[in-house]
Formats: structure tokens, C-alpha cells, sequence
């Protein structure tokens, strides 16, 4: 049978392989449009970098009874708020909507990593923390946020669409497998495979969904400028 290692070694050679090839792409766009590949390529080397130590059982650790893998919960606490920070950015919004966009999925990766720690009464209400945290997200992109973005471009409001749309459908998708395996849904190794599979999902998806539509990455201020000098 495939071992834990292997899985991890395979999931490393895919990051670092999506790294050099965000790096490389990162060369041929322009500055004004770089900000947004750059934060996520970084969450693929972090990818790359916690999943090399996983291969390596470095940072792994025995809390209540149960091991936690630190470089994971690094890994995660790095992409989630970056992914949405990201969204977020795309829609204009100001610092406060930003820092909302950061604190939420940080907080929801916490309360998930604490769920099968200390169990019983913890494990409740993390889960409510877990999925509370996901309407808010969804409520805060969908209202707010999604009303701040008029002010953008349309084709960079329907990238911000998009990305939104695909960040709730995929960490959506993620926290159901999440708790139907610790439910004894899944086997302890396909659960591995799973969460492994859409991670990489989560964050090559979106920074490739990013560079094929580099186009609509302008600047949005400069854009407003440029359209109020046209009606001038």
C-alpha cells in the first residue's frame, strides 16, 4: 500500500513544479498586474515547503492524544486568508472589508484543527465556528463586498465573481469531506488522498484561474480615472 510519505512526496513535486511555473509566467505580466499572482504563487510554496517536511515527519506533534501535523495547519492558515484576501482586493474594497476577508478563514482553520483535539463540547462548537465562519464569508462576499465592486471594471468585477463563486463551491465542498471522515465516512489514507487532491485543487486552481485571466488584473483606480477622463 502507498504510504503517507509517498502521498506527500507527490503532492511537494506538484506544488514546486506549480511554483516554477508561476515564477516563470510572473516574468511576462506587468507590474500593476503582479500583486495578485504573487500572493498566489505564494501559497503554492508554501504548499511546496510544508509538504516536504510532512515527507520528512518534520514539525509533527502529539496534542490530548492526537498528532497534529504543524507544517499543515501552517500551510492552511497561510492560503485560506490569502485566497480571500485576494478576492477581495478584487473587488476594491477598503482595509476593514480586507482585514474581514483575513480574520474570518483564519479563525475558521483553527477552530477546524482544535475539532479533533479535544472533541466533545470543543469539537461542537467548532464546527459551528467551522461553518459559521463559511456563511459569513459567503454573506460578507455576497453583499458587501459584491456591492463594492461596482466601482471596478466589469471584466475584473466578473473575475472577482468568479473567484468568489469558485473559493465558496471548492472550501465548501472541502469542509463536508472534512467532517463526513471524521464521521468514519472515509478511511484514514483516503482521507489523506482527499484532502490532499483538493488542496492542490484550492490553490494551482485559483492561481491558474488568475493568470488565464491576467487581462482583467488592471489597476481598478486607475481604470476609474481613465473612464471619468473619456466622459470629461
Amino acid at each position: 500500500m502507498i504510504s503517507e510519505s509517498v502521498v506527500h512526496a507527490v503532492v511537494a513535486v506538484v506544488y514546486t513544479v506549480a511554483t516554477v511555473g508561476c515564477l516563470w509566467a510572473l516574468q511576462r505580466v506587468d507590474e500593476t498586474r503582479q500583486q495578485y499572482l504573487r500572493l498566489s504563487t505564494l501559497t503554492i510554496a508554501v504548499g511546496a515547503v510544508t509538504s516536504v517536511s510532512l515527507v520528512f515527519g518534520v514539525g509533527s506533534l502529539t496534542i490530548n492524544g492526537y498528532e497534529v501535523a504543524l507544517p499543515s495547519v501552517v500551510n492552511n492558515l497561510v492560503a485560506y486568508p490569502v485566497l480571500w484576501v485576494i478576492t477581495a482586493m478584487l473587488a476594491d474594497v477598503d482595509d476593514r472589508l480586507i482585514a474581514a476577508a483575513a480574520l474570518a478563514p483564519f479563525v475558521q482553520v483553527v477552530a477546524f484543527w482544535l475539532s479533533p483535539i479535544y472533541g466533545g463540547v470543543v469539537a461542537i462548537g467548532s464546527l459551528v465556528v467551522v461553518v459559521g465562519s463559511h456563511l459569513l464569508l459567503a454573506v460578507l462576499f455576497l453583499g458587501r463586498i459584491w456591492d463594492a465592486s461596482s466601482s471596478v471594471p466589469e471584466e475584473r468585477r466578473l473575475l472577482h465573481w468568479k473567484a468568489r463563486n469558485l473559493l465558496l463551491f471548492l472550501i465548501g465542498m472541502f469542509i463536508v469531506f472534512s467532517f463526513l471522515s471524521v464521521a468514519g465516512a472515509f478511511s484514514a489514507f483516503g482521507m489523506l488522498v482527499l484532502n490532499q487532491y483538493v488542496s492542490v485543487l484550492i490553490r494551482v486552481g485559483f492561481a491558474g484561474f488568475l493568470f488565464a485571466n491576467v487581462g482583467a488584473l488592471g489597476d481598478a483606480t486607475t481604470a476609474g480615472r481613465d473612464v471619468t477622463a473619456a466622459g470629461d
